[in-house]
């Protein structure tokens, strides 16, 4: 997968990938479709986790003021914003409804891809590979 190369993301299992791509819409026009829901889920927590790490170990800062920056760095508008750097609105699969009505635009949907990658990423890899694409779009 041509966004795995661009990343320099190691992957054991390319399908893990196509799977956080796939928006739900997709999968209810297509047969023997997984959307990025389940990855999605578990991208949210160890995106969580990683940055929650990062703070620790680099900031001198009490509590409140790390979660202040932390839920900064992973709202959906800055999910967003990494998701289209990283320009995968370019192989988002959406279904022909969320294509014509600018899905591969809406923050909810970039958010929610970057999260399932970063879970794909995980599944695939391991926390460190994680890690090393939140170190080239999250942490600067």
């Amino acid at each position: 997968m041509e966004i795995l190369e661009k990343l320099n993301v190691k992957a054991k299992d390319e399908s893990l990938f196509l799977s956080a791509f796939t928006h739900s819409s997709y999968c209810n026009e297509h047969k023997n479709c997984e959307n990025y829901e389940r990855l999605e889920f578990l991208g949210d927590k160890v995106l969580d986790f990683i940055v929650s790490d990062y703070l620790y170990r680099n900031r001198h800062l009490f509590e409140g003021e790390m979660t202040k920056i932390r839920a900064a760095h992973v709202c959906e508008e800055a999910l967003s914003t990494y998701s289209l750097e990283c320009k995968f609105n370019e192989y988002l699969r959406l279904g022909h409804g969320e294509e014509l009505t600018g899905g591969r635009q809406r923050q909810a949907i970039l958010s929610d891809a970057f999260e399932s990658f970063l879970g794909a990423i995980y599944l695939s890899g391991s926390i460190d590979e994680v890690r090393k694409l939140l170190e080239i779009v999250v942490f600067p």
